[in-house]
């Protein structure tokens, strides 16, 4: 990060992608020093890493605009592919060897589509894409929305209601859906605040075989909610305290060096105290994303953990970002600082992966529960 990529960020544009032969010199280097499919299996190529194994890596790679924190997508393609979990872990050998393998040893992109216009952050009683059973599969029809790595794409995991009165309780599938799919196209485009390009897809009469079925028939919010737990971890706990942790650094590094009326800003309690408040957000969240990940290690689901991550981690990180651009002023609202661009995307995670406030609405349901039984305890190995 601090020799090959930091130094990279000012000369990338918004999207924070690489361009050949750029991209391959570094995924080259990646690959060669064991950096190359971190959650892969080992025998797609990957390195196999656990939960807690990610969150230490993924910290580092999202302290930089240039493969974390920017418009472009985790990792910029620099680290290689990590298959959806979903699929390595629910998938058929088959799904496995199509699907996930390529995504590790070529780098090919995948997308997620659970959101869509009017079911953001209630997708299980709000989903209006259907999937209806044919001879041979299903046929799909619905539009699914704010995807942002929809161009990278070669296939997708689509989630569709397959029972209107089960819904979220046994009547929603997750399907395998290539990009090349008849039936698929490109609804809209739109640039973001953060220099992402949100896309939604219409299905139309899409045919899915039987074949490309992710799991069990009504089983797919439930697997979709195990996988976002992992999601949520890393994503959003480890992935929030990279830029977090950098954003103090640079705050302090500056805090030391600027003067004012005869003084350096260090010298003043209000930044102190500014530096102090970031530190110990920084620690907890830290604390919090790790004893998260080893219980998913262990097998638990830390449903109430990672809605607590999801939360905390979003809004750390902007915490501590919107004081490191208080503590350098003007300076910080510039491209000279990695400050503002870190913010741009930031201020997405609070609302993707289901609004903060719905994550505070779940963990008070679980908290009020007469037989609260969930009430997170710290891991013990």
């Amino acid at each position: 990060m601090e020799r090959r990529l930091i130094p990279l960020e000012t000369d990338l544009p918004i999207e924070g992608l690489p361009e050949e032969p750029l991209l391959k010199e570094l995924q080259d280097e990646a690959r060669t020093q064991g950096f190359w499919g971190l959650s892969a299996p080992q025998e797609f190529g990957g390195q196999g890493l656990d939960v807690l194994e990610n969150a230490v890596l993924f910290e580092e790679i999202m302290r930089t605009t240039v493969s974390g924190v920017s418009g472009g997508y985790y990792g910029a393609g620099i680290f290689g592919g990590n298959p959806p979990a979903i699929i390595l872990s629910h998938g058929t050998e088959r799904q496995r060897e199509v699907y996930a393998r390529p995504v590790t040893e070529e780098g090919c992109g995948y997308f997620i589509a659970m959101s869509e216009p009017n079911a953001g952050s209630d997708p299980g009683g709000m989903m209006s894409t259907t999937a209806r059973r044919v001879d041979g599969g299903w046929v799909l029809n619905g539009v699914k929305g704010m995807m942002s790595e929809f161009f990278l794409a070669r296939f997708g995991v689509v989630f569709a209601v397959t029972d209107p009165e089960k819904r979220s309780r046994g009547g929603i599938t997750a399907f395998i859906v290539n990009v090349d799919s008849p039936g698929v196209s490109i609804e809209d485009e739109t640039n973001t605040m953060s220099g992402k390009i949100a896309t939604w897809i219409r299905l139309t009469d899409c045919f899915v075989p039987d074949d490309d079925v992710l799991g069990a028939v009504g089983e797919g919010f439930v697997l979709g909610q195990k996988w976002f737990g992992r999601i949520r971890t890393l994503y959003y706990g480890a992935g929030m305290l990279g830029p977090a942790a950098r954003a103090l650094e640079i705050a302090s590094a500056y805090a030391n060096e600027r003067h004012t009326f005869g003084e350096p800003l260090a010298s003043r309690q209000a930044i102190q105290f500014m530096l102090a408040d970031s530190a110990m957000q920084i620690s907890a969240l830290r604390s919090l994303t790790h004893d998260t990940a080893r219980k998913l290690d262990a097998g638990e689901r830390c449903r109430m953990e990672s809605a607590m991550v999801k939360i905390m981690g979003t809004e750390t990180a902007w915490d501590v970002l919107d004081r490191a651009l208080q503590i350098l002023g003007g300076i910080g609202y510039t491209n000279k600082y990695p400050i503002e661009r870190m913010m741009r995307t930031v201020r997405l995670f609070r609302i993707t992966e289901g609004a903060n406030e719905v994550h505070r609405a779940f963990l008070a349901r679980e908290l009020l529960k007469e037989d609260a039984v969930n009430i997170p305890r710290p891991f013990v190995a």
